[in-house]
């Protein structure tokens, strides 16, 4: 997380960003929140699946992070209501999944599409580095879309 001059780094870079944490480790979730925060993210913790369509209601992401294992949840049915959402909206919100199992296996799981996966435990400057990626992936589709 340090620049190349070993200086604190960019602590704006994720101003105003909206990020919506769906996970039912609420350690994860925390530290998520707290990481993302430090860098100027708005950022809304929740930890279920249910929860996470309810805030749907009144809150548009800017981007989506949720753990792809709920007890007794389906994580497709939050996923595919993002993407409906981003269709709405006329804009991408782009989702990165996390999980304890490798991505080999995440991918024969998953049926919805989703723009990045992280294995857990989660390195910390892989979240942000992830996050700044989707955030310019956000941007090259919006331009496409306008």
């Amino acid at each position: 997380m340090l620049d190349m001059n070993g200086l604190l780094p960019n602590l704006e870079i994720l101003k105003d960003v909206q990020i919506l944490v769906v996970d039912h480790h609420r350690d994860s979730r925390d530290l998520d929140a707290y990481l993302l925060e430090s860098y100027g993210a708005n950022v809304v913790t929740i930890g279920s699946i249910k929860g996470a369509l309810d805030i749907l209601d009144r809150l548009t992401p800017d981007i989506l992070i949720c753990e792809i294992a709920f007890p007794g949840e389906r994580v497709n049915t939050l996923i595919e209501r993002v993407k409906h959402l981003a269709l709405i909206a006329e804009r991408v919100i782009p989702i990165l999944v996390t999980s304890t199992c490798p991505a080999t296996s995440f991918a024969q799981h998953l049926t919805a599409k989703v723009e990045a996966y992280l294995l857990k435990p989660i390195d910390l400057d892989d979240l942000v580095d992830q996050v700044q990626n989707l955030l310019r992936l956000c941007c090259k589709k919006d331009a496409v879309l306008v």
